[in-house]
């Protein structure tokens, strides 16, 4: 454990002005006893603690400091040395109240909606940390999210009120503060932690997210050359479904080419080093888009992923015109998996084109429907319910555009059965099955069985299937 030149700057430079009335902590004021120490060892112990930044023992060096202070201010007074020592290092050097938070593997999201409200999101509820459980003043809050904001190299101040930006492990975080901001609250931002351990099917099976077949189906088409859309509002769980699949094709695809190529705003995906199955490396190449000066965005990096002869081209999350090359892309012969928000499948293609509108391609909406629906045979919706289970609510197949009219099916859907409430009409648990409510295009048969796709296997999940041959007989 070290400390970094942002955490020495911010011994150095957060003053606290707060004019609250501060909490009394074990017969003593301690924020009265943070800045003292601060104080302290910034005028004292400067060229020591710059001289350790970034060494394994910088962060134990600079807890002796504090030890060795305390003790002086707190002469004469009882006190838990190791607690208090780590609350007064986390508020100087480390992320003071989100601290633990941001370690336990089981929050998913943290929330400040102002100094003195936070929201810790778990899977299943969320805590509240309120007035003095918070933070102790809107600038203490403001210092805190500033710190996090730098570790993703961005500066938060007047000037730029408003910014995203992402910790040493993948941890989003997007913050605001005043101007843009009410003075008195100091500000508000929302951190979105990234789970790394890798969720396997039987998880997904068990929490009834998908059914077997479901998952199944998605996989068998990326390994055969068609690509899947993932859509969804934000906290539906896109990212772990997009690691899952991707772990599955590495898995499953045993053709010689099976390289995936990596698009994201920052380090989330990470996948299998090594494929156990076939006994070889996993062929991914992971890059990252880059902020100006001199940016490089998820467009950019999709043109160029192409010269790189990708098997799989994984453009993690569209926003704006990436979309637009990410289409085209799709409708030459690539497979793509990527996700986006949006509140349904059918709705999912409407959303493309109007990212696809803001590369200016000067195309009507009809001709851009047809691209993206073409680019994206499957569209996966998936949705947080009230009951904060995540599910696959449909899986639909587009087949074309008719009369400026998305044509398809839907394959799959979550069937709602029941909504149970508590005794305050809170929902408790949303109850129903995934079934299969269609079956795929004759078309999309043949892709798939010339694409190497065992017939056996289609009829499986699908045995009112028939492929095109058939069908134009019939």
């Amino acid at each position: 454990m070290s400390i970094t030149a942002y955490e020495y700057l911010s011994i150095l430079q957060a003053k606290d002005t707060a004019t609250e009335q501060p909490e009394k902590n074990g017969g003593f004021d301690y924020h009265k006893l943070l800045e003292n120490v601060r104080g302290i060892i910034a005028e004292k112990h400067s060229t020591e603690l710059s001289s350790a930044l970034g060494s394994a023992d910088a962060a134990k060096t600079l807890k002796t400091l504090i030890l060795k202070y305390c003790v002086q201010e707190l002469a004469g007074k009882e006190f838990d040395r190791d607690k208090l020592v780590e609350k007064i290092y986390q508020d100087m050097a480390g992320l003071g109240v989100l601290t633990d938070y941001l370690y336990d593997p089981d929050v998913e999201e943290i929330n400040i909606n102002g100094y003195d409200v936070v929201e810790i999101n778990y899977p299943d509820h969320i805590k509240y940390l309120y007035d003095k459980e918070a933070f102790f003043s809107p600038t203490a809050a403001l210092d805190i999210v500033k710190r996090m904001v730098r570790m993703g190299g961005m500066i938060l101040d007047s000037q730029t009120p408003r910014v995203d930006s992402y910790t040493g492990d993948g941890t989003r975080i997007s913050a605001m503060i005043p101007p843009v901001v009410p003075q008195d609250r100091g500000v508000i931002a929302s951190v979105r932690k990234q789970n790394h351990s890798n969720i396997t099917r039987q998880q997904l099976l068990d929490s009834g997210s998908a059914s077997a077949d479901m998952l199944d189906f998605l996989t068998l088409c990326l390994c055969n050359g068609i690509s899947v859309g993932l859509a969804g509002s934000t906290g539906s769980g896109k990212t772990t479904d997009e690691a899952y699949l991707l772990n599955e094709y590495i898995k499953r695809n045993d053709d010689y080419n099976n390289r995936v190529f990596i698009i994201e705003d920052s380090r989330e995906l990470r996948l299998n080093s090594y494929d156990e199955e076939n006994g070889r490396p996993a062929r991914v190449l992971y890059s990252v888009t880059k902020d100006p000066p001199n940016p490089i965005s998820m467009l950019d990096l999709i043109v160029s992923s192409l010269r790189f002869h990708p098997s799989l081209l994984v453009p993690a999350e569209v926003r704006d015109s990436a979309a637009w090359e990410a289409a085209n892309a799709g409708q030459t012969g690539h497979t793509i998996l990527t996700a986006f928000h949006a509140d349904s499948a059918y709705d999912a293609y409407r959303r493309l084109v109007s990212m696809c509108h803001l590369a200016r391609t000067g195309l009507s909406d009809e001709l851009l429907l047809e691209m993206c629906a073409g680019a994206w045979p499957i569209m996966v919706f998936k949705k947080q319910l009230k009951d904060n289970s995540r599910k696959y609510m449909e899986i639909y197949e587009s087949t074309g555009v008719q009369n400026g009219k998305l044509q398809g099916q839907m394959l799959y859907r979550f069937m709602i059965s029941e909504t149970e409430r508590d005794g305050h009409g809170h929902v408790v648990k949303v109850h129903g099955s995934h079934q299969r409510v269609g079956t795929i295009s004759p078309g999309l048969f043949v892709r798939l069985r010339d694409n190497g796709t065992p017939e056996a296997e289609l009829y499986r999940l699908f045995p009112d299937a028939c492929p095109e041959v058939e069908a134009n007989e019939k």
